[in-house]
């Protein structure tokens, strides 16, 4: 993969340990909601399902799509990606912004079951967690621009391999989507 290897297995490695997080606490969910299993503290409950719900949505997701983005780049377009230093600091912005937004789930400080609405409020923590995730998906999106746009440059007339173009136009989809998600929250932790 033009020595991207590293990167992409990183994001999958970092992927599916959140996912290792979020199985569980799933399974834990439907045995405390069955015949099973008697009274449980809401509290606790919460913390699951916020948990739970925050890794399935923004993080796992999110870094599936990047690595498996960064891997058709480096494989459609046949040559070496540029950028591998920013590319590797969005997946630590990622990761961060996921240590931060979980942590403060398991503080207790954020049971809004992974949505933004009121009347459920989280600590600005748990946002900003979120929002730095968001952000290092970002930086994706303009590497995932920057590389289609080179090819286009070197291959004048040439279409772009179609798995590029197609991976190149989900990051813009999850652009514009994110971009609602971090507004919504900086009206969220703004007084």
């Amino acid at each position: 993969m033009q020595g991207s290897n590293k990167l992409v297995l990183a994001h999958f490695w970092a992927a599916f340990a959140a996912l290792s997080l979020a199985i569980p606490l799933g399974a834990w969910q439907m045995l405390v909601r069955s015949p099973l299993h008697r009274w449980v503290d809401p509290e606790r409950y919460y913390i699951a399902v916020t948990a739970h719900g925050s890794t399935l949505a923004y993080i796992f997701p999110t870094l599936i799509a990047m690595g498996f983005g960064y891997a058709v780049c480096a494989v459609s377009l046949g040559r070496p990606m540029h950028g591998m230093r920013l590319a590797w600091a969005s997946l630590g912005l990622v990761v961060a912004g996921a240590v931060m937004a979980l942590a403060t789930v398991a503080a207790g400080k954020a049971t809004v079951l992974y949505t933004f609405y009121p009347p459920l409020l989280g600590s600005a923590w748990y946002y900003l967690g979120i929002l730095t995730a968001v952000t290092g998906s970002w930086i994706w999106v303009a590497l995932m621009v920057s590389h289609f746009r080179r090819w286009k440059r070197d291959h004048p007339g040439l279409p772009v391999p179609l798995a590029m173009f197609a991976t190149t136009a989900a990051a813009l989809l999850w652009a514009w989507t994110s971009l609602g998600v971090g507004s919504e929250i900086l009206f969220l932790i703004l007084p």
